[in-house]
């Protein structure tokens, strides 16, 4: 029985999904900084509409996102904007706003693409974009992603992309998937610009 209930409650997945990881920073305070409207509070279980993030109407100039309540100090906000450059500008914007760290994760493996984002205080910390073997964007430098990088070097593994990519993710933040682990998680849902 135990078994059956964690099944319906993986709802959520680091794997194609773009999210940012939020420390230390409360529910409100990231809705302000974010300047959103239509603003909604709904349970996030089952029957949660993914549809909503992947509005793909050209007219639509707004971005929708949903952003969940604190988890041991972490908030997770997701978007479904595949611009990196834009993406790495709202990691900062974010990051210096609400004066926290704030990190963003991608990956997915079908297409054989990876990214990151890390800031703290508005400061870039580092960016990486990797996709199909291509490394599209190094930018910065972090040193717990150097010591992950030597290690795997070390262990004469190739640097799978990957293995870089879990490595980091687990070692600097809670993963977003202890949304699953959770009961009756609110989440809001709205729209930038």
């Amino acid at each position: 029985m135990a078994d059956s209930i964690n099944t319906q409650r993986n709802l959520i997945s680091s794997l194609v999904n773009c999210h940012f990881c939020i420390k230390n920073a409360s529910k409100t305070s990231i809705l302000k900084a974010l300047n959103a409207s239509n603003l909604e509070v709904v349970e996030f279980d089952e029957k949660f509409d993914w549809d909503f993030l992947s509005d793909e109407n050209p007219n639509n100039t707004t971005k929708p996102f949903i952003l969940f309540s604190e988890i041991n100090e972490w908030c997770y906000l997701i978007w479904n904007v595949w611009d990196f450059e834009e993406t790495k500008q709202m990691t900062l914007f974010l990051s210096k706003e609400l004066n926290t760290k704030v990190y963003y994760f991608f990956i997915d493996p079908w297409i054989a693409t990876c990214r990151w984002i890390l800031t703290d205080k508005g400061k870039l910390l580092k960016s990486y974009n990797e996709s199909h073997g291509t490394i599209l964007n190094d930018e910065g430098d972090f040193e717990i992603e150097t010591i992950i990088r030597n290690k795997l070097k070390d262990q004469k593994e190739n640097e799978f992309w990957e293995d870089k990519f879990w490595k980091l993710y687990k070692n600097i933040c809670q993963p977003i998937e202890i949304l699953n682990k959770e009961q009756n998680i609110l989440l809001t849902k709205g729209n930038l610009g």
